[in-house]
């Protein structure tokens, strides 16, 4: 018998060695696809993280292609995508979801800038010299000069530039993209967006000049309008006629993820052209990297504030899940690209806009990159409560069915 046992043993064991390296494979096979599905899941801040670091170290490539229409192609192609992707259902929904409409109009249009713009101004910077407060500046204003202010804080401009990234409307892209990314309402986020862009034309200019107290801030609305409707509404009229199509919509089944793989990359694209602008003209040099997380722990700060204000009303209005992640998000949220056309109308030089759009792009990638990876775990959390609601049902429906089944034999017997 002992015989019999040893002579197995050699056997058992070359049995053992040829199925491991098939266990092995489906061990690498699943590791490399949780790899994958976590990258995918945090595409967009691990991108923005990215091209921000290439960015500030190798800023020609960036520089180069801001020279090219390549923010307005970004923003087209994100918008093509929103278009394809969108149903028309969702529209509908959007235009009954009226209380989410008004109250994320007025959050985006008026409070956040009320509250950010205000707040901010009572931090405790201190005016250059030649910086009175109103719109007069010395235009042979030295790096030096520009960094007094504040030894933790950054340049007296740092403040200004916040004011504006806060008074600013909701995010033009980013904003539909985490809406998306979190399970929310997109079509209510593509309206609000838009509604709320065009609007701000009209509303920032009074802004501006009651909290930050310049004068002659001028925007030209019919330029602003042309472009918002050339680079936003048009691309998503498009993208939702080609979605008719049946090849196309064949196409974008088919290739979902990696389309909008595409779009985040886009998305990532439009703050690094910013970044590699202001590293190139040396703006990180006089900068510490203590005022850097000054300016992003206010920005932050901020932001969360927004959230919470946002967020209370939205439970007593009782919005639907999907309504109140559109709102919230959208309104605690703000556009670059505004900010910066507003740094343009503000009587200083180009180094001096330099700075002040400084912490626009600090701000603005620390919130993406935070939203990112928020947006994600709430769109987990949800879809793991729904899952375990399912299951729980189930099992109801299970037990009763059992109940049922003992019962009818119990009297058949």
């Amino acid at each position: 018998m002992a015989e019999e046992l040893e002579s197995k043993i050699p056997l058992l064991a070359e049995k053992q060695n040829q199925a491991s390296p098939s266990e092995t494979t489906q061990k690498r096979t699943s590791l490399l696809e949780r790899v994958t599905t976590t990258i995918f899941q945090n595409l967009l801040p691990i991108s923005l993280v990215v091209f921000v670091i290439l960015g500030i170290l190798v800023p020609q490539p960036g520089v180069f292609f801001s020279k090219l229409p390549t923010n307005y192609v970004c923003v087209i192609g994100i918008f093509l995508h929103s278009g394809l992707k969108l149903k028309t259902e969702e529209v509908k929904d959007a235009l009954k979801s009226f209380k989410a409409m008004i109250w994320g109009v007025v959050c985006i249009l008026f409070i956040t800038p009320v509250i950010g713009g205000h707040l901010t101004a009572l931090l405790p910077y201190t005016e250059t010299s030649d910086q009175s407060g109103k719109n007069s500046t010395n235009s042979s204003l030295s790096n030096e000069e520009h960094a007094e202010g504040s030894s933790i804080l950054g340049p007296a401009l740092f403040q200004v530039g916040m004011q504006i990234y806060f008074i600013a409307p909701c995010s033009i892209s980013s904003g539909i993209m985490l809406t998306a990314q979190a399970g929310g309402a997109v079509a209510l986020s593509v309206l609000l967006t838009v509604f709320c862009n065009l609007a701000a034309v009209f509303t920032v200019p009074p802004l501006v000049a009651w909290i930050i107290n310049f004068e002659n801030v001028r925007l030209d609305p019919v330029k602003l309008l042309i472009k918002l409707v050339l680079t936003v509404l048009l691309p998503l009229l498009v993208g939702k006629g080609l979605s008719y199509i049946t090849r196309v919509k064949t196409f974008v089944t088919k290739y979902s993820n990696t389309l909008k793989a595409v779009s985040i990359i886009l998305l990532a694209m439009i703050p690094w052209l910013k970044v590699s602008r202001a590293s190139v003209q040396k703006a990180f040099s006089m900068i510490s990297i203590w005022s850097i997380f000054a300016v992003l722990g206010w920005g932050l700060a901020m932001h969360l504030l927004f959230i919470i204000v946002i967020l209370l009303p939205c439970f007593a209005l009782k919005l639907e899940k999907s309504a109140l992640k559109s709102v919230v998000i959208l309104a605690s949220q703000k556009t670059l690209a505004i900010a910066v056309t507003i740094c343009c109308y503000l009587p200083f030089t180009q180094a001096e806009q330099g700075l002040i759009s400084l912490p626009l792009i600090i701000i603005h990638i620390g919130i993406l990159v935070s939203d990112s990876v928020w947006a994600s775990w709430w769109f987990a959390r949800d879809a793991k409560k729904e899952k375990e609601k399912i299951e729980k049902a189930e099992k109801i429906l299970r037990n009763d069915n059992t109940d049922n089944s003992f019962q009818i034999s119990h009297d058949h017997s």
